[in-house]
């Protein structure tokens, strides 16, 4: 009798058990499948910043990779075969390199994408907080394009922009941008937006927009989309008179610079052309014609093997003068992308 009533205690356990992780199951595939929201996530203390001064403000846009493309990384949505970087060791080193640029001289405003919190794409490393650190004591703020909810990590993950602003009065907010019709692993969309940053000065105020397009939408169509959605907010922006610079990774190709490349064709499917004819008439688009900014990661990177091109820069209003733009060639060793700094002058009249 005893051991009928053992083994009808451990079935109702597994039973009990089993009905729990059912009901855990739908609550992670609901929540993850409908979540919608994207909140700014201010990163660390500020110190006493003061206010900008002049009429000229210097910005980067740099796509970091989660810290997990690096020379040694491929990746399968390019045609690689690797859907994890490497090793943790990679993405240590790659880490440390991203920080020791963002360490030494820096801009008014660095707008970055593809930071991420610790989880199985960083190897458990915090790319996110290593990159705070760095930039202490400025107004930083991070916003999540793509999210787990309600799992444990290594699981849990957290990827998205950051923005990071030496000087006061700082404000920013979220505009969304239409998605693509998929789901990442039938789960999760990819949460496209425009984290605007508004920065007073002595003339008036930039809008500062940092993005990130979608790269592999069939036919680029949703990237035209996206693109239109933020010209038309940044035109916006500008009739109201504020001074607007849209930065970052445009998954478009403003030039071809032809340089050495043995990539097969079908490893470019994802290189479209940036449609300078959406362009409203006095906007411009800014780019290093020299440094390219991004390479492909259909294998790990060789120099002179891997095609490298021009996608990350800037698209500016009609009341800004550019007066230089340059990417730093970092040699692709830590992340598929180099940083593109910039340095622009409000025409005032």
């Amino acid at each position: 009798m005893m051991g009928q009533m053992m083994k009808s205690g451990a079935a109702r356990g597994v039973l009990i058990a089993l009905a729990a992780f059912i009901a855990y199951a739908g609550i992670v595939i609901y929540t993850n499948r409908m979540s919608t929201d994207v909140f700014i996530e201010p990163q660390g203390e500020t110190a006493a910043l003061t206010p900008l001064e002049g009429r000229v403000i210097s910005v980067t846009t740099w796509n970091i990779g989660y810290g997990g493309l690096g020379a040694e990384s491929d990746f399968y949505a390019d045609g690689g075969k690797s859907f994890f970087p490497p090793s943790k060791k990679v993405v240590k080193k790659n880490v440390l390199g991203i920080v020791t640029e963002l360490s030494g001289p820096r801009t008014d405003a660095i707008l970055m994408q593809e930071t991420a919190r610790a989880s199985m794409m960083t190897r458990g490393v915090d790319v996110l907080g290593a990159v705070a650190t760095a930039l202490a004591g400025r107004d930083n703020a991070f916003s999540a394009d793509w999210t787990t909810r309600f799992l444990p990590p290594p699981f849990h993950a957290r990827h998205g922009l950051f923005t990071s602003v030496n000087a006061s009065g700082v404000t920013r907010e979220i505009v969304d941008l239409p998605l693509e019709p998929g789901r990442i692993m039938g789960l999760w969309k990819r949460r496209y937006h425009m984290q605007v940053v508004r920065v007073p000065f002595v003339s008036g105020e930039w809008t500062l927009i940092d993005v990130h397009l979608s790269a592999f939408d069939d036919g680029a169509n949703v990237r035209l989309e996206q693109l239109r959605a933020v010209l038309d907010y940044a035109k916006s922006e500008y009739q109201k008179g504020h001074f607007v610079i849209i930065g970052g990774d445009w998954n478009y190709e403003f030039l071809n610079p032809g340089r050495p490349t043995t990539t097969l064709e079908k490893d470019l499917f994802w290189i479209h052309a940036f449609p300078y004819k959406e362009l409203s008439e006095g906007w411009r688009a800014v780019a290093d014609a020299n440094v390219p900014s991004v390479r492909t990661n259909e294998r790990a990177y060789k120099r002179g093997e891997n095609y490298t091109t021009t996608i990350d820069g800037f698209v500016i209003s009609p009341n800004i003068e550019p007066l230089e733009v340059a990417a730093k060639d970092l040699d692709f060793q830590f992340t598929d992308h180099q940083p593109v700094r910039a340095r622009f002058q409000a025409i005032v009249d």
